[in-house]
């Protein structure tokens, strides 16, 4: 006796359980509608915030590209000048280098040229030497007549050893000359060379600094990109808001749903039907407020009529739940919807016929179905006087 009160009291509470999620179901849809604009309205503000937040972002990126550009096509100005001086330098180098050898080839002309004239000289001084003792020899024998003799041809010897020594200092001269120029001209080329490093030095200096800005260009780019599409999304999801908004002000007053279509196109078996009946986990007698229709897993749930998706989630008892306002205070309720099996999301808007959700059994429920509900100002309706399967 003492177990089946017990048993009694248990089944009491399951109901008002049960009593009590209807209750709040309905309350929720009656209220549902006026929170959700609200909640729409709001998140318009937000997301219309957010998108003057990153278009200040896109604009402050944009003049951060325009100057990195800038200061690029500065340096590759700069590095196009100084590539010029640089191979001016070096073909100044190698001219320097042309006339070097060529200087130093007449060097050596000189020099055998020298070596030329001073053996020259000392043949003749070799020569002269020889008569000039001969002569002596002579004027030794015969001194009173041929003294003047004696005197022009040691003047002679005189003369022609000047003209060779100036010969001689001609061409050293001529040699030192060209030996000064070819210094001067290799001091050139190793001021040429230093300053030919110190233009490759800086070459390698504006070449990091370009890298660089071709580094911050590109990531530049890739931000304005990132933040261009974010803009483009936030501004679709704000329009879409907008839409929104105003199909919702519209449906608050009047009905937009049109004529309601069975919402499980491939099974037409009701399980079943609106009013009291025998739970079938509970085992109890109460009010079924929608139909059953009976369906395979998986099975395609269409919208049957034209409105917003309100709720799109869990939903206790009813499992995943999907619930649509049509305007004039109608909405209609999916629920036991298989778990990932939404098709819509919460402020979408849909068309009567519209693939929804897949149908599963996550709530209460012994099987595969979809409850299907039809309520006026938050009161449930017998569904089959809105649709026919």
């Amino acid at each position: 006796m003492r177990k089946k009160r017990e048993e009694h009291a248990h089944m009491i509470k399951r109901i008002g359980y049960v009593v009590t999620v209807f209750i709040l179901v309905s309350v929720f849809v009656l209220q549902s509608f006026a929170g959700q604009l609200s909640e729409y309205e709001k998140q318009k503000k937000e997301k219309d915030s957010n998108i003057k937040k990153v278009g200040s972002q896109i604009k402050d990126k944009k003049a951060d590209l325009n100057w990195n550009k800038k200061k690029r096509d500065e340096i590759i100005k700069e590095l196009e000048n100084i590539g010029l001086k640089k191979e001016e330098i070096e073909q100044r180098i190698q001219l320097l280098e042309s006339a070097i050898q060529s200087l130093e080839e007449a060097i050596l002309i000189e020099e055998a040229e020298y070596a030329r004239q001073e053996e020259m000289l000392k043949e003749r001084l070799r020569v002269m030497h020889k008569r000039t003792v001969t002569i002596w020899e002579l004027d030794e024998l015969f001194k009173c007549k041929n003294l003047n003799d004696l005197f022009i041809k040691v003047r002679y010897m005189q003369l022609l050893s000047e003209a060779d020594q100036r010969l001689l200092d001609s061409v050293e001269k001529k040699r030192n000359e060209i030996e000064q120029l070819k210094q001067q001209k290799t001091t050139e080329i190793e001021n040429c060379i230093e300053q030919a490093r110190l233009y490759a030095q800086k070459i390698d200096e504006l070449e990091v600094s370009r890298s660089s800005l071709d580094s911050r260009i590109s990531a530049d780019d890739k931000e304005i990109k990132k933040y261009e599409k974010m803009m483009d999304q936030m501004l679709k999801e704000s329009n879409d808001l907008e839409q929104l908004i105003k199909n919702m002000k519209t449906m608050g007053s009047d009905y937009i749903g049109g004529s309601m279509v069975w919402p499980m196109p491939t099974n037409k078996h009701i399980a079943s039907g609106y009013g009291n009946r025998i739970h079938p986990i509970y085992k109890v007698w109460k009010m079924h407020t929608g139909i059953d229709i009976g369906s395979a897993m998986n099975e395609q749930i269409v919208a049957a009529a034209d409105g917003v998706v309100i709720y799109a989630g869990s939903r206790s008892g009813y499992g995943n739940t999907i619930i649509i306002d049509h305007g004039g205070g109608i909405t209609t309720l999916y629920a036991h919807i298989v778990s990932r099996g939404f098709l819509v999301k919460t402020g979408q808007y849909v068309k009567a016929g519209q693939a929804i959700a897949k149908a599963g059994m996550t709530g209460t429920a012994t099987g595969p179905h979809l409850h299907f509900e039809v309520r006026v100002n938050g009161a449930t309706k017998d569904p089959l006087k809105y649709v026919k399967p």
